[in-house]
């Protein structure tokens, strides 16, 4: 029988170091042979780091980065964990360049609050070093460009479902005294509209639930590599599919501006978006400014049970039981966040004045809409962008490339997950923000090491830094 030798806890710290220089840790070793973390902060992140404080720093930038590289690689929730792990192993402290003293918690969030720009410059910067690499792994999926909104969880008391469940409890309460309220409903009512520690924070329906986020919009490349984060927020309401599909829609254009004025030589072939996207807007802007073709299937929940207008030879709708009569144009429809459309009633729907008050009448037989002010079409002046495909939606090739879409949302959980942001007890919004930035930017850092190693057949797959 194989004799296994006790490790007591006075000794602990002794064997674990042994441990450590008896089988060098991949990730020590990789780092060592093709990067320095030097190499990848931004000039200006020094001049902050350093002339801000305005004598010497007890721990160099390079250090502070390190380490927190190195707790996103190691999937370390928590700050105070990182530390123990780092004060067990004098190994990683010198992976680190940190001495026996180490920094308190507390410094760790200072740093990402006073430097959240140097994190996000610092993030842009190695989109435009990786994107060369991306290219050397795949040509044609580097010329894919993805894009998902999501929202990042946070720590406040309204997350807790005991929050609900008191709401829950007091309404079912209720609802025996008036039979005709639906307790859930009622609860669901109840929600605040922002958490109570944070107005940023507000009630949104993402991931599948009700919950209370800091919505994000992702854009990755067809391999799964971070290309854009964005934080960008229309102040509009997501407590619903249909809410947030029209949030989706109306994000798409100011997230690519901002992605494209940051990084402006890169150029991509494809755009995939899941059915969110679909508006004629995100199309024309699409095809005509980006000279990209977007791969983005019909939103079928804003498809209408009524019939569906015909069209003339010059554009002009027709009644959807009488293609002999013609809509009537009645103006233009101005919305902010959206293109101009042209506006159609009913050729039968008349206006009356009643009691002083002008009000619409339909004199129709046959009513295709339950509606007194009869049907009415929209006529978006660019419609052609979004039925027209120059990928036809029922082809093999536009299916396959949709279904590389998939690769955003395995990236935005390699971020949650993999890197334990949803572990994450952040109820700050520029920690929060930080935190997100720092897991990309350790994507994004593996995924240098392991081309400069010639290891790219995952070059998702951060565990390889540890395997």
């Amino acid at each position: 029988m194989k004799k296994y030798k006790q490790i007591s806890f006075a000794n602990f710290n002794q064997e674990f170091d042994e441990l450590l220089k008896s089988k060098q840790p991949t990730l020590i070793e990789l780092f060592s042979d093709f990067l320095e973390v030097d190499e990848i902060i931004p000039a200006s992140f020094y001049d902050a780091y350093y002339s801000s404080l305005g004598r010497n720093r007890d721990y160099s930038l390079s250090s502070m980065i390190s380490a927190l590289i190195l707790q996103k690689i190691l999937s370390l929730p928590h700050t105070k964990t990182l530390l123990n792990i780092l004060a067990l192993s004098k190994e990683l402290r010198d992976f680190c360049g940190f001495d026996d003293k180490l920094p308190d918690p507390a410094q760790f969030t200072r740093f990402k609050q006073n430097f959240l720009p140097h994190i996000e410059q610092m993030f842009h910067n190695l989109v435009d070093d990786t994107e060369a690499l991306c290219h050397d792994i795949n040509d044609d999926l580097a010329d894919i460009l993805i894009s998902d909104t999501t929202g990042f969880e946070a720590f406040v008391k309204e997350n807790n479902p005991k929050f609900y469940e008191t709401l829950l409890t007091s309404a079912k309460k209720y609802a025996k005294i008036e039979n005709s309220v639906n307790p859930h409903s009622l609860a669901a009512s109840k929600m605040p509209k922002m958490a109570s520690a944070n107005n940023e924070f507000k009630l949104s329906h993402l991931n599948g639930h009700f919950g209370y986020y800091l919505k994000t919009n992702v854009v990755t490349n067809g391999l799964g590599i971070v290309r854009h984060i964005d934080f960008y927020d229309l102040d509009l309401e997501t407590i619903s599919p249909e809410l947030k599909d029209e949030y989706d829609s109306k994000t798409l254009i100011p997230v690519l501006e901002n992605f494209f004025k940051k990084h402006p030589l890169l150029k991509y072939k494809y755009f995939l978006g899941d059915a969110g996207f679909d508006s004629y807007d995100n199309y024309r802007y699409l095809y005509c400014d980006k000279n990209m073709i977007p791969i983005i299937p019909l939103n079928q929940r804003r498809k209408s049970d009524l019939p569906s207008s015909g069209f003339t030879d010059d554009g002009t709708p027709t009644c959807p039981h009488d293609s002999s009569l013609k809509m009537n144009y009645d103006g233009v429809a101005r919305e902010k966040g959206r293109a101009d459309r042209v506006k159609f009633k009913c050729p039968k729907s008349k206006k009356k004045r009643v009691n002083g008050k002008q009000k619409s009448t339909l004199d129709c037989q046959n009513p295709c809409t339950s509606s007194s002010y009869g049907r009415v079409t929209y006529v978006p002046i660019h419609k052609n962008y979004r039925l027209n495909c120059a990928i036809p939606r029922d082809s093999e090739k536009w299916s396959n490339l949709y279904k590389v879409r998939t690769i955003c949302e395995r990236a935005i959980a390699q971020l949650k997950h993999s890197m334990s942001l949803r572990s994450s007890k952040l109820y700050n919004t520029k920690t929060l923000k930080a935190d997100i930035l720092l897991a990309a930017i350790t994507q994004l850092t593996a995924l240098t090491v392991l081309h400069r190693a010639n290891n790219t057949s995952a070059p998702m797959s951060i565990k390889n830094l540890v395997a």
